[in-house]
């Protein structure tokens, strides 16, 4: 058992509060390129599996959903109401793979209801204030902080 959610993170910086001398004026250097990337992520009780994706699409979706049951076997997704999570090409991928894999549907516009919101949090706040170069440095801090057990938030008995 699990829950899905995707994000998107981009070139252009989250600006969080900083510190500057008293008087002087503050700059704040950023990158103009509208340039990002999306994360498909899957948390369960153990585990954090994400992935990066160019679009949040139904075979971008579809990916994700194979690399899941390649690690877990057995699936049971609880999603949201994003369009990638619906479709022709999702009912026949789980139509093929219902003894192994079914996705639940959490009600509409309950992202309080969805653990791994909560992972988009601490990712963001390592992008904050930095200035990235491009989409491969802005990987590699999120990639970083995924795979840090101690970032990630608790994962409490939401089930």
């Amino acid at each position: 058992m699990a829950t899905e959610d995707e994000a998107t993170f981009g070139l252009i910086p989250i600006v969080s509060r900083g510190w500057a001398r008293k008087g002087c004026r503050r700059v704040v250097i950023i990158n103009h390129e509208n340039k990002y990337t999306n994360v498909f992520a899957a948390r369960s009780k153990k585990s954090f599996v994400f992935m990066f994706s160019t679009r949040k699409r139904q075979k971008n979706f579809l990916a994700f959903a194979k690399k899941l049951l390649k690690r877990w076997k057995k699936v049971l997704l609880f999603v949201d109401g994003a369009p990638c999570h619906k479709g022709a090409k999702i009912r026949k991928f789980c139509k093929e793979h219902k003894k192994v894999f079914k996705l639940v549907r959490f009600p509409a516009y309950t992202p309080e209801l969805n653990p791994t919101e909560q992972c988009w949090k601490p990712a963001r706040k390592v992008l904050s204030n930095r200035l990235l170069k491009n989409i491969d440095v802005a990987k590699y801090h999120l990639r970083k902080t995924f795979n840090n057990k101690n970032s990630m938030p608790k994962m409490f008995n939401y089930f």
